[in-house]
């Protein structure tokens, strides 16, 4: 075992602070966008109304969410940018690697650590000072260098796998815009439709001209719509084999599955209202999530996906405490249905794009639990980086 030392001897809380004016949503961070399970962070959906500072992070600090410890938030700044209060911003001293750091903190035992100090029932806090008494690995700066690479190979091929999946997605979406909303797929002579002269004809359900022979729909005509057996935080499993979708994507971990197919899901509650995600088959949904998706198999789910981003979701969202969509409200969503053979043709190149950002998927899964495997045993000494 590792002879080991203080976090409070290693870093300290920043104080730093910043312009709330120079703060966008792409470098704001919250408790809510922090997710949990030590997923990182997603973009944040508002910015706070005041003026004024807030708290600075910069680019190699660690922010935890002190929030409900329980749910894991941890982010590695790779950026500078602005911060809620109850996000914590920790500073490492230049006398020790800041990634190796991070790691040492994104142990469970660390989080584990911050709920024994924390205060309050229903939304517990950490307490600031017994954090900084969480101990840390006592080992030389080149051998902490020599575990946070390892560790960061692994992360660096998870993000990798993160970015390819992303220009995927971009591809998918500029595919279904020239397709589907310019109306330029190829016609019978391999041209684009619209701006070759296709026919286009008015419809008056959409208020807008749409290509000859194709039908405008309500989305319970040709959707299945249906919240099936969901999974709560509290059933969640650490080393689950199977995923579980929330509101921003995989919130955690359960060892049996429950459906087998990929489905489009759709937010029906709070601040994240109408939020897509695309689901890995035999994977799980949380109860704030119903799923959406086509009676006919030889229709690509993608179409849906898209075709609900490019939806405007304000009309079927209701209440304002609690933000919601119900199934009566999404039912009679118009939708624009083309012709079978360009339907075809779309699920056809969708097929290898979402496949492959599938197996991304569950490549980073295997992935992120050989780090997980390894990050104990490098950290208490058990394996050692020559």
């Amino acid at each position: 075992m590792s002879k080991t030392i203080s976090l409070k001897k290693v870093a300290k809380y920043s104080d730093a602070r910043i312009p709330i004016k120079n703060v966008t949503i792409d470098n704001f961070v919250t408790t809510d966008n922090l997710l949990q399970n030590k997923l990182g962070i997603t973009k944040a959906t508002s910015l706070p109304p005041q003026d004024g500072n807030m708290p600075a992070y910069f680019k190699n600090n660690i922010l935890i969410g002190n929030i409900r410890p329980y749910l894991k938030k941890i982010w590695f700044a790779d950026k500078d940018g602005g911060n809620s209060a109850d996000v914590l911003t920790i500073k490492v001293n230049e006398k020790h690697n800041p990634k190796f750091i991070y790691y040492a903190l994104y142990r469970d035992d660390f989080f584990e650590h911050m709920m024994k100090g924390s205060k309050g029932t229903k939304m517990p806090r950490g307490d600031k000072n017994q954090i900084m008494d969480f101990s840390i690995p006592d080992i030389s700066l080149e051998s902490e260098e020599k575990i946070a690479n390892v560790l960061s190979s692994l992360d660096s091929k998870i993000e990798l796998n993160n970015k390819i999946n992303k220009e995927l997605e971009s591809m998918a979406k500029t595919l279904y815009d020239y397709w589907f909303v310019q109306f330029d797929f190829p016609n019978e002579n391999g041209k684009p439709y619209k701006s070759s002269g296709g026919k286009m004809v008015y419809n008056q359900e959409l208020k807008r001209e749409i290509p000859e022979g194709w039908e405008v729909k309500n989305l319970e005509e040709i959707c299945e719509i249906y919240q099936p057996q969901t999974i709560s935080e509290k059933e969640m499993i650490k080393d689950g084999k199977y995923y579980v979708f929330g509101a921003n994507g995989i919130v955690g971990m359960y060892d049996k599955y429950n459906h087998e197919e990929s489905e489009v899901t759709i937010t029906c509650r709070g601040n994240s209202c109408g939020t897509l995600n695309r689901t890995l088959p035999y994977s799980w949904i949380t109860g704030n999530a119903m799923v959406v998706r086509f009676k006919d198999d030889k229709i690509h789910n993608e179409y849906l996906m898209q075709l609900l981003s490019w939806t405007k979701m304000d009309n079927v969202i209701t209440g304002s405490a609690q933000p919601q969509i119900t199934r009566t409200n999404l039912a009679p969503l118009k939708i624009l249905i083309p012709e079978t053979n360009i339907l075809d043709s779309f699920s056809q190149k969708m097929e290898f794009n979402i496949n492959l950002q599938l197996k991304n998927i569950e490549q980073n899964q295997e992935l992120a639990k050989l780090r997980d495997w390894l990050l104990p045993m490098l950290m208490n000494g058990q394996v050692r980086v020559k």
